[in-house]
């Protein structure tokens, strides 16, 4: 993959701007040709203004419009569309970049980032810089070859006239002023935008399975709260863009009123006044979109710092001194609270880790995750809650992998030993099942087991799950540890799981307790472990009791 975002902002445009020289070298061809054209209007119109006083107009030929109209047309819409194309493609390769950076990055270098702001970031953010560089590098392009078309001819004319632009300049000049004093705020309200989106995403969620009727009132000022932070920081955002359009708009009046005092004074045929006003107007349009480049530039570069932030955390250095490649994969030395544990996982064979609730077995799990990834092992995590896609059952199970006859087939057999087979009258229609947003289609049971059957259809070395079987009854249980162990494809696959159930850990082979004060307090074989006069043994007693 090629790599963008590690540049800064205004080396990356133009590293963006060399990548795609030759859709802007066609663009800006097209912006001359456009503006070429468009300078023939002003002498079109003063021409027809003389005709139109001297009572002429039947000397006027129509196909000089017509063709004039037929040349500006074709070449603004492909000037367009060769600077648009660019700025989409960009975005996608951003995007896509982005996404490659979050899968190849811990999830706890960005555990700050809420749905909110994640989404802000990947699909609003980068809309933004993409209507930077498409729309905002168009119109820097059309003032340059405007201004180096207009000019000119505008000077050739009556050199006076270009005097009477300075109003309208100077306007500018106080409109990207504003623009650049309100540009903090402009990345501020941003960030106030994907906490609210953030908390209406949260909310809908917990609405679905909290149901607390008696908190509506208390939920409700909350949110406006939320919403009156950010509705404060978007007013003040805007500040910029309120006081600028008025004052362009004044810019433009004063040229003309100007234009006309020079026309006056030096008694000029009032047809001059229509050459100035047809430039003036000519020039209008890049610079009223000048007031959109502000704004524009300052979102795309706000929404481009806030890329930047998220790419910070994920290059964010593991300081964990049991980070290291050379830590045994199957004796690793991991942190535990304050300390250091070795866990003695049995290769090949079921490993379960047991403790008190709040004790760290999933945070185990989560180092040993991370470990397995620097060491870039073979692994699937499956957690207490996974996340299923709004997609059919046959695509959250393969999740981009080859579906294969072989994977198809193994598949199905799962579906069946997990219980998922009830769902559907067959199996083929099952895979098609469209499983709804994470999963709602189902129960929370059958959809923890579909990702179980996930992680088991992966080409993996190692499987890591998290309390596994705390949804299903002992029975079926059994049923589904018993034909996983006797399958044998699955014996040279290394299981690791949490659990607090006794049936689960009677199944394993290695047992490994932990506990939040002391670290491990006990490990070893099944066998040596349970029945005996063991703090395994003694742990299960409790439970009993």
């Amino acid at each position: 993959m090629h790599y963008r975002l590690h540049r800064r902002f205004l080396p990356w445009l133009v590293a963006h701007s060399l990548e795609y020289w030759y859709y802007y070298i066609g663009a800006l061809g097209c912006l001359y040709m456009l503006h070429h054209f468009s300078s023939e209007i002003p002498a079109l119109a003063k021409n027809l203004g003389d005709l139109a006083i001297a009572g002429r107009l039947n000397e006027i030929n129509i196909w000089d419009f017509f063709l004039l109209a037929l040349y500006i047309i074709f070449f603004r819409t492909l000037s367009r569309l060769l600077f648009f194309y660019p700025a989409r493609i960009q975005q996608k390769n951003l995007r896509m970049e982005l996404v490659n950076r979050m899968e190849n990055a811990f999830p706890r270098t960005y555990k700050n980032y809420n749905e909110g702001m994640l989404f802000q970031t990947l699909y609003n953010d980068l809309n933004r810089i993409r209507g930077f560089v498409g729309f905002a590098l168009l119109q820097f392009g059309n003032i340059l070859i405007a201004a180096s078309i207009f000019i000119p001819k505008i000077s050739s004319f009556n050199s006076d006239f270009l005097i009477a632009f300075s109003p309208l300049i100077g306007c500018v000049v106080v409109f990207s002023s504003l623009i650049y004093f309100f540009q903090p705020y402009v990345k501020r309200e941003m960030d106030e935008y994907a906490q609210v989106q953030n908390f209406l995403l949260e909310s809908y969620e917990a609405k679905k399975t909290i149901q607390n009727y008696h908190a509506e009132k208390d939920f409700y000022k909350y949110f406006n709260e939320k919403s009156d932070k950010e509705l404060r920081t978007f007013f003040i955002s805007t500040m910029g863009r309120a006081f600028s359009f008025p004052i362009v708009k004044v810019g433009v009046g004063a040229s003309l009123i100007w234009a006309a005092l020079i026309v006056k004074h030096d008694q000029l045929p009032a047809s001059d006044l229509i050459f100035f006003s047809s430039f003036l107007f000519l020039i209008l349009e890049p610079l009223m979109f000048l007031s959109w480049i502000g704004i524009v530039t300052s979102q795309g570069y706000a929404g481009w710092s806030r890329i930047k932030s998220l790419i910070d955390s994920l290059n964010t250095k593991i300081e964990d001194k049991f980070f290291d490649i050379n830590n045994e994969t199957f004796s690793p030395v991991l942190p535990l609270w304050k300390k250091d544990v070795q866990l003695k996982l049995d290769e090949h064979a079921w490993t379960v880790i047991i403790g008190e609730t709040g004790s760290g077995k999933s945070w185990l799990l989560e180092k040993y995750a991370e470990l397995l990834k620097l060491k870039q092992k073979k692994f699937s995590l499956i957690h207490q809650e996974p996340y299923l896609y709004n997609d059919t059952l046959e695509n959250n199970i393969f999740l981009g992998l080859d579906r294969t006859p072989q994977r198809m087939e193994i598949a199905k057999k799962y579906l069946k030993v997990f219980g998922i087979d009830i769902l559907a009258s067959d199996l083929d229609s099952l895979l098609k099942m469209e499983l709804g947003e994470n999963g709602k289609r189902v129960s929370g049971g059958q959809a923890k087991r579909i990702a179980l059957i996930r992680s088991l259809v992966a080409d993996v070395e190692i499987v890591l799950w998290d309390d596994p079987f705390s949804s299903v009854d002992l029975i079926l249980e059994a049923q589904i540890i018993q034909k996983l162990q006797n399958d044998e494809k699955l014996k040279t696959k290394t299981f690791v799981v949490t659990s607090h159930r006794l049936s689960t850990v009677k199944a394993c082979e290695y047992i490994i307790y932990v506990d939040k004060k002391e670290g491990i307090i006990d490990q070893g074989f099944r066998q040596d472990k349970l029945n005996k006069e063991t703090r395994i043994d003694e742990f299960f007693k409790k439970q009993m009791v």
